[in-house]
């Protein structure tokens, strides 16, 4: 799984970097393991369930740029979150995308990191009871 969230990281746009004195390594392992502890939990698993490694890979990636940004290591400016165009007009044709205008790069991102975190996930279908 640790691939998949390093592959999904870098289809993102977002590089792990690996100097040495870089964190990347460690917080994308780490992110990874607290995802498959969370899953497990939820499940009482011992192992993700194969209908999940998609929603496991978004998690982790979730908080891995969570805790980067929290550290002060990720800088989302450099992230493209605009639209490609908010209003085109062509002849008597004209449409207007619903883009707010004032949400800023950080909201956009924090509402990104949501998504990925999926806080919304019910793990009831891969639940075991144990005694």
């Amino acid at each position: 799984m640790l691939e998949a969230v390093k592959e999904r990281l870098e289809a993102l746009g977002i590089p792990i970097v690996s100097a040495p004195t870089s964190t990347d390594g460690y917080l994308v392992n780490f992110a990874v393991n607290k995802t498959i502890d969370h899953i497990n939990n939820q499940t009482n698993l011992n192992a993700v369930p194969s209908g999940l490694t998609h929603v496991a890979i978004d998690m982790a990636v979730g908080e891995f740029l969570l805790t980067k940004k929290s550290m002060g290591l990720l800088n989302i400016e450099s992230l493209n979150f605009d639209a490609v165009e908010k209003r085109v007009k062509d002849g008597d044709t004209d449409v207007e995308f619903a883009v707010d205008a004032k949400s800023t790069p950080e909201a956009k991102f924090n509402a990104f990191i949501t998504y990925l975190q999926h806080n919304e996930v019910d793990f009831v279908r891969y639940r075991v009871l144990t005694w």
